[in-house]
């Protein structure tokens, strides 16, 4: 059929009403798409893995360093003990050499401090020891900070990564969701092959081009324009090459489009052609097309 006559044709079969309905545009989920989801689910998950592992050395750490923490605090207070108990006693010895002998006084004296067996210079042995006990004690809490810091961020990073897999899988349920409208769409429309064009019908047994899509359409609870020129505004316009599964096809100039078929995303297309003839499938070898619209 020479394309001046079918354009002729198509052009009295297809209604011209007014009403649209703006639908919104939503990235169909090719198999390239689909690959890369996967891809990005894989690397997240393994990164999220061994982030996790990670944690878990991170908290190792911390508990040997609160630990070993908690082992010199101990050990200080001991040893503060021991040197407020030997300055006790040098007070003793201070005293009696001050003083008049007295043994009732020593005695009162002594009662007061624990049994302790001092050796010469034990005083200035327990300070050295005080003192690096101490600074082991700062450099573990400046270590304990410096883990738990460690830890901050690794949970933060650990949160990040949770929330891109989760938005992944949303994209892929939402994506496969969309894949299951159009394949109902494709399949509503299939189960019309072989009824009569009949010009302003919208089925059951007859269907004109934008009657067939409005259709399609509704059987998947999916609303559109009942016109060719609504239904090209109820989408993003894209190239007949883009068109995939559910997309719509038109012939005809934006804003004076007089034909539409539904994409089977096989370089094929359902229509209702012309009078005398039937809802089919056509190809776009056959009959190109002249633009797309991706309406889910």
């Amino acid at each position: 059929m020479k394309k001046n006559k079918f354009i002729t044709k198509l052009f009295l079969g297809c209604l011209t009403l007014s009403t649209g309905l703006l639908l919104s545009d939503h990235a169909f989920a090719t198999s390239t798409e689909a690959t890369t989801q996967e891809k990005f689910i894989t690397e997240y998950s393994q990164k999220l893995s061994q982030l996790k592992e990670t944690k878990q050395r991170i908290s190792e750490q911390k508990a040997e360093k609160n630990n070993q923490l908690s082992s010199i605090e101990k050990k200080i207070q001991k040893i503060q003990i021991d040197l407020d108990q030997l300055e006790k006693i040098e007070s003793i010895g201070t005293i009696s050499e001050a003083s008049e002998p007295n043994d009732d006084i020593s005695l009162t004296l002594a009662a007061h401090v624990s049994p302790l067996t001092v050796k010469e210079g034990s005083t200035d042995d327990k300070k050295e020891q005080l003192t690096e006990l101490k600074q082991k004690q700062v450099t573990l809490k400046l270590d304990t900070k410096t883990i738990s810091k460690q830890e901050s961020e690794a949970t933060k990073q650990e949160t990040q990564l949770s929330e891109k897999i989760a938005q992944v899988n949303k994209q892929k349920t939402e994506q496969a969701k969309q894949t299951d409208v159009r394949s109902a769409i494709v399949t509503a429309a299939k189960t019309h092959l072989g009824k009569p064009y009949v010009y302003g019908a919208a089925g059951p047994d007859a269907f004109d081009c934008s009657g067939l899509v409005q259709v399609a359409f509704a059987s998947a609870g999916r609303s559109i324009g009942r016109t060719t020129v609504d239904q090209e505004t109820a989408g993003a316009t894209i190239s007949v090459g883009e068109a995939q599964a559910g997309d719509l096809v038109f012939w005809g100039s934006h804003g004076g489009t007089y034909h539409v078929g539904i994409s089977t995303g096989d370089g094929s297309y359902i229509h209702a052609p012309v009078p005398g003839d039937v809802v089919q499938v056509a190809t776009v070898a056959s009959y190109a097309p002249d633009f797309a619209v991706r309406v889910l």
